[in-house]
């Protein structure tokens, strides 16, 4: 009790960084205190059933979730997915909808009350953290007793790094989302390059000439902008260099700070003769999201490096004052020996935290687990048989009655924006949601070059101390350099001199307090 009421203390200091991501609807509270109720077979031998066994209860049981609802089609639990689920799990969801735009303070405050809901929607390191601090229960006994289908998902997806706090334990139940969707690839004016004859570049140097064709060219008028970022790290080149602009796990396994690496030096020189000879917007520093997303939509910009959902929305606003328009995705931008990745988005997108006061937290691992296995990825991704896919040599597939609609009648049949329960994606999801789509295409021309996603550490308070006392001098200094390098105020020369910097601002320290982290992570797992 210690331990929790501590919470209070930190919570009244607005130290909870909370990120709710799901969508759902409001509804009593009342089951907090209500006994797990009776399963077939005996919760003793759950452990080695199939979730089938354990399926349908005997009696009806019921659980709280409190989570964030979808801003413009929230969801009210009501809808035909939920239905099905309960109908196969005799479990009712009692779902406690909040407006995201207030989630993080509705959650610091019940957080603060002590008096929680079964299960909450909950960011990863906010987990961990009031996990630890004994507001939310550790799962990994329930999970080795009741969760076979969530762990083998965790393993398969390489997510025990990430969800393991620094004791080692986890303490949420992970959701996902699309992977891709929101991960940064180079995309380009297709119709600029067919009026030049070039294709979609595959190198840096490669890339260089296509900008610069757009540049003389003009196919922009005399504004033309070949390249438009939008901030000093929104940049395909990075990789392709031996470099990166963030702290990051190479492929031995090692966390690097990529802004400090020798490779970096290289990627500014090339950036820097981009910006000397006007390939690239002068303003791509100081513009907002907004102006870059408004100056693209002029249609004199040639290329971007943004989400693949870019490639539609772009080229639907291009096209409504020329036809021809057309912006499509490429993959990374790779050196002589095929060196050059792209960052993949997190597919993890959060967790449901148990309550540790919750008496059903036996139930919601088994609930949870049913929906990770395959009758329930099919559910939740999929929908009902029948009604929204039909099963064809094996694979499920949409119907096309339900395809002529599909974002609406995901939303509709329950599938749309209530992510909370919703697993790794099958294998096909992505195609069979996007099929058609300019993004679906970009997603399939970059996804060979994503790396594998770092993981979310969990740190120590020890080590928290370090992150919190170097981290931001150091990228507010990284930041400085990397703009005065690109457009010359710095000389290049100066490069060893602004390592140096960083180390005095304790780099070195923080890229051992990663690594350790890590580590602990790797062992715990």
């Amino acid at each position: 009790m210690r331990r929790f009421k501590k919470i209070s203390w930190l919570m009244a200091a607005g130290s909870a960084m909370v990120i709710g991501a799901a969508g759902c609807s409001s509804s009593d509270s009342g089951s907090g205190a209500q006994s797990s109720p009776s399963v077939a077979p005996s919760a003793g031998t759950a452990s080695s059933a199939s979730p089938a066994a354990v399926f349908p209860l005997k009696e009806k049981g019921s659980f709280e979730i409190f989570s964030a609802a979808h801003d413009t089609k929230p969801q009210s639990g009501n809808e035909p997915i939920f239905a099905e689920i309960e109908k196969k799990t005799n479990v009712q969801l009692k779902l406690t909808n909040i407006p995201t735009a207030s989630y993080t303070d509705k959650f610091k405050v019940t957080l603060v009350s002590g008096n929680l809901p079964d299960v909450m929607d909950s960011d990863i390191a906010s987990a961990k953290k009031y996990g630890m601090d004994g507001a939310f229960l550790a799962l990994d006994d329930l999970l080795k007793k009741f969760g076979p289908n969530i762990m083998k998902s965790i393993k398969d997806e390489g997510l025990e790094a990430s969800l393991r706090a620094s004791d080692g334990k986890i303490y949420g139940i992970p959701y996902f989302t699309m992977p891709g969707t929101t991960a940064a690839v180079p995309q380009y004016r297709q119709d600029w390059l067919d009026q030049l004859n070039l294709k979609v570049p595959t190198t840096p140097d490669e890339f260089y000439k296509v900008l610069k064709a757009f540049k003389d060219a003009q196919l922009g008028g005399k504004d033309t902008i070949p390249f438009a970022p939008q901030g000093y790290n929104n940049f395909p080149i990075f990789r392709s260099f031996g470099a990166d602009p963030r702290m990051y796990l190479n492929s031995a396994g090692v966390y690097q700070f990529g802004p400090a690496l020798p490779g970096m030096k290289d990627a500014l020189t090339f950036l820097n003769k981009l910006y000397n000879e006007k390939l690239i917007d002068p303003e791509f520093a100081i513009i907002s999201k907004q102006q870059w997303e408004a100056k693209v939509s002029k249609g004199n910009v040639g290329s971007v490096f943004f989400n693949p959902g870019r490639t539609d929305f772009f080229t639907d606003v291009l096209k409504k004052e020329n036809p021809k328009a057309k912006m499509v995705g490429g993959g990374a931008l790779k050196d002589k020996n095929g060196k050059g990745e792209l960052l993949p988005d997190y597919s993890l997108k959060g967790v449901m935290a148990v309550s540790s006061k919750s008496k059903n937290a036996e139930l919601i691992v088994k609930y949870f687990d049913f929906l990770f296995s395959p009758e329930g990825k099919l559910l939740t991704q999929y929908g009902i048989a029948g009604t929204s896919y039909t099963m064809k040599d094996g694979k499920p597939q949409y119907t096309e009655e339900f395809k002529k609609d599909m974002p609406n009648n995901l939303t509709n049949i329950g599938l749309g924006t209530s992510r909370f329960f919703f697993t790794a994606p099958m294998e096909n999801l992505f195609k069979d949601r996007n099929e058609g789509t300019l993004l679906a295409a970009a997603v399939e021309t970059s996804k060979p070059d994503w790396t594998k996603q770092d993981p979310q550490l969990s740190f120590t308070q020890a080590e928290q101390d370090i992150v919190s006392k170097n981290l931001q001098p150091i990228m507010d200094k990284t930041s400085e350099y990397m703009i005065k390098f690109i457009i010359g105020q710095e000389p290049l020369s100066n490069f060893d001199k602004y390592v140096e910097e960083l180390k005095q601002r304790g780099l070195d320290e923080l890229v051992k307090t990663y690594n350790a982290a890590y580590q602990r992570a790797l062992k715990a797992s």
